[in-house]
């Protein structure tokens, strides 16, 4: 899953990390972009939460430095029910995970719900390719008219600022759908 982090990097510089930010990572896999924002959060906290074990073990041993100076924080859980308060993220960001999650809609209001006013949200996601090979992952990514539908649903959950921006990295089209909090 973390066979090349530059959709992570590109990711994590759009977000615009600080500091002093708080930064959730929903989806956080192998732990490569919270790796990312830890070297950028140094006074801060980040922390990923992601519905396999098995990913929530390997981010921990990828960052087991930062886990033990207790800058970042790796769990259990699901977009859907997030085990936070309101307002305790100044960042967020869902990287290749939205296509999992079992409501978008139900998911965008929990990342709305967990960041304060004005936090940034960076959603990344794959565009499709209709002639990509049976190994490529753009195979299976998003068309045009659903990453819109993800734009309107942001919006209707209350994010303002929505706007999309594209990147081909890998042969791949990666698509961030970004917003704030109102």
């Amino acid at each position: 899953m973390a066979k090349g982090a530059d959709d992570d990097r590109w990711l994590v510089d759009l977000l615009e990390v600080q500091p002093d930010d708080r930064v959730l990572e929903v989806g956080s896999g192998p732990g490569v972009a919270i790796e990312l924002i830890a070297a950028r959060a140094t006074r801060g906290l980040v922390v990923g939460v992601d519905p396999s074990d098995v990913m929530v073990r390997q981010a921990t041993k990828r960052n087991r430095q930062a886990v033990q100076d207790g800058r970042v924080q790796l769990r259990q859980g699901s977009v859907s029910e997030l085990p936070f308060a309101d307002s305790s993220f100044t960042k967020a960001l869902a990287l290749h995970s939205i296509y999992f999650w079992p409501s978008v809609e139900t998911g965008l209001r929990e990342l709305c719900r967990v960041l304060s006013p004005d936090g940034r949200l960076a959603i990344g996601v794959r565009m499709y390719q209709p002639k990509a090979g049976g190994l490529n992952p753009s195979r299976y990514g998003l068309t045009d008219d659903q990453v819109q539908d993800i734009t309107s649903a942001l919006e209707h959950v209350g994010f303002r600022d929505v706007e999309t921006q594209h990147r081909t990295l890998r042969r791949e089209t990666i698509t961030a759908i970004l917003g704030r909090h109102p």
